[in-house]
């Protein structure tokens, strides 16, 4: 076993409100069914920015919601950065408002799933990449932030993706040939500038 692993929640694909009134709803059926709030050790998240229609492209409408939509986004928001910033900061103060802000906050998946004849192509998609990491490495707070970890909103994030073949467009390697795509050398450019600094 490892002492140092940490026990949360699966994340929500997005920091919307109608997906974070679905967390107050699951938490609230927590604690009827337990008599005790959630004992969650870390919190996680996807950061996608994507429409939410039932049964449209996107994330459709989470479990048990009686809506037929929420963020209704077009396709051409998927790289909208300040979108990304929001879900951020929004998730966080929804963190300590609920009496988990002394709690990592992990973002286990985000990137860019529209395909390049959308108009995403790899220097856009790394101009997005670049932007969400210069925030989740800077971005700070000392009212929601993780106060041990000097008020940082993000503790730990994973790019999506190395290489999947449904949705290649964020894909750091090129699996057929071996070798990193473009995006994939704008990451390793990125990672070896910021260790150098």
């Amino acid at each position: 076993a490892d002492p140092t692993a940490r026990v949360g929640p699966g994340g929500i694909t997005q920091a919307s409100p109608l997906r974070l009134a679905y967390l107050d709803a699951w938490l609230d059926e927590y604690r009827a069914r337990y008599g005790a709030p959630l004992p969650a050790e870390v919190w996680t998240m996807h950061a996608f920015v994507l429409r939410e229609e039932r049964g449209s492209w996107g994330v459709d409408i989470p479990p048990g919601q009686d809506v037929a939509a929420g963020w209704l986004l077009p396709v051409d928001d998927h790289d909208n950065v300040e979108s990304f910033k929001w879900q951020i900061l929004t998730f966080r103060r929804w963190m300590a408002d609920r009496g988990y802000g002394d709690r990592p906050l992990a973002i286990t998946e985000f990137g860019i799933l529209m395909p390049p004849d959308y108009g995403f192509g790899p220097e856009r998609v790394g101009r997005f990449m670049t932007a969400t990491f210069d925030f989740l490495l800077s971005a700070r707070d000392p009212a929601i932030g993780l106060a041990s970890d000097g008020g940082r909103l993000v503790q730990q994030w994973a790019w999506f993706s190395l290489a999947d073949p449904l949705y290649p467009t964020g894909d750091l390697v090129d699996a057929r040939h071996n070798g990193l795509t473009p995006l994939g050398l704008a990451y390793r450019q990125y990672v070896a500038a910021t260790v150098r600094r």
